[in-house]
């Protein structure tokens, strides 16, 4: 497919069911994903991607150093996510933050390339947090949840190198009306995040996270309020006492349905072991 599609193929192709396995995944479909016109609709089809391709593709239309595909040639050994972690960080190498290369990638049609650019602003060692959470947040608000996902692992390092800071900083996303940047506040400070570095500071002294917590305790989302139960069962794993105290505290403070809901899934480990020590 050498020439890009038109609108009404793209709109087409944007309405379909995703295949359930990668053998299921039409060949057009396949090289669409692959050249970027357009995004992945579940894990198969975003695991299927051929990324190196995809990559070199984007840095000739960027016009990056010709050693960048050569570079990009080495990573064909690994794994998906790890790819895109080393694509990102390459190309941060080359494209500044606020620059047109840097834009076409946030706004790219595919999910792929709009991960690498979230990795891209975690992998710059130069730029203040507070200056990658304003770069990060379109991303972290974007609609595709992979994305979402990626915007926040890739930030991860930054936070717990400077968690008081970002603590400070995420605070006012807990107000925002945009349930995903509510979500992100929790979800990249849980002292346990999956697919990441865990915060030890957090699982020593969870405390430290309660000016986020508790402008979330009722949130109306359940997107939101999964996330904060999960930062809270995290918590529980070294702090079962302080978060018991928690639960207490918010059923006095805040007895609602959307409380309630945080916190059965919040105590499902504590539950867990009381229930395997009564049975010993």
């Amino acid at each position: 497919m050498n020439q890009p599609p038109s609108s009404s193929q793209i709109e087409a192709w944007t309405s379909r069911s995703p295949a359930r396995r990668m053998s299921e995944v039409p060949i057009e479909i396949r090289e669409a994903l692959d050249s970027g016109w357009i995004e992945s609709k579940n894990l198969v089809e975003w695991l299927g991607i051929n990324r190196i391709q995809l990559a070199k593709q984007l840095a000739r239309e960027l016009d990056l150093d010709k050693t960048v595909e050569e570079q990009l040639s080495a990573m064909s050994d690994k794994k998906a996510l790890k790819q895109s972690f080393a694509i990102g960080t390459l190309f941060a190498e080359s494209i500044s933050l606020g620059d047109s290369s840097f834009k076409s990638l946030t706004t790219h049609c595919s999910d792929v390339v709009r991960e690498w650019s979230a990795v891209l602003i975690g992998a710059k060692i130069d730029v203040p947090l507070k200056k990658k959470l304003a770069w990060v947040k379109p991303l972290a608000d974007d609609e595709n949840s992979g994305v979402r996902e990626v915007a926040w692992i890739s930030l991860r390092g930054s936070i717990i190198a400077e968690l008081e800071t970002a603590i400070a900083c995420l605070v006012p996303w807990t107000g925002s009306r945009r349930e995903n940047l509510r979500r992100y506040a929790s979800e990249i400070t849980r002292p346990r995040g999956v697919w990441a570095a865990h915060i030890s500071q957090l699982k020593i002294t969870p405390e430290l996270g309660l000016p986020i917590l508790e402008p979330l305790r009722a949130d109306p989302s359940q997107y939101v309020r999964n996330s904060v139960a999960n930062w809270l069962n995290d918590a529980s794993k070294t702090h079962g006492p302080w978060v018991e105290s928690i639960a207490g505290r918010w059923k006095k403070e805040s007895p609602c349905g959307e409380t309630e809901s945080i916190l059965k899934r919040a105590l499902r480990t504590l539950r867990k072991t009381k229930a395997n020590l009564a049975r010993e």
